[in-house]
């Protein structure tokens, strides 16, 4: 269901951003949505600390100048250094403890 949402809003012009609570969660989400989105024009990143610090600010510079659609990431995404351009939807991947 978040995929394809988040492609709708991707592809209508929207930023996306999907926050997930386990950064291996985020690479997860990352390997499925870039493959099902592979033959679209719509720029996947994911920000993680598992990315060195240039990357996750190669990053963090794409979204806020629009030339990243979706971003999947952990709470790496609330940071304040975290802009978007124009973002159209959050997806809240919580974390359940049993």
């Amino acid at each position: 269901m978040a995929l394809r949402g988040a492609f709708r809003v991707a592809m209508s012009g929207k930023q996306v951003a999907v926050l997930c609570p386990t950064t291996v969660l985020a690479q997860q989400h990352f390997r499925t949505f870039e493959a099902r989105l592979a033959s679209y024009p719509i720029e996947l990143r994911v920000l993680s600390r598992f990315q060195t610090k240039k990357e996750q600010e190669a990053v963090v510079a794409a979204l806020k100048e629009g030339k990243v659609d979706v971003v999947i990431g952990t709470h790496r995404l609330l940071s304040k250094d975290v802009h978007f351009k124009d973002l159209g939807l959050l997806v809240v991947d919580e974390e359940q403890r049993f």
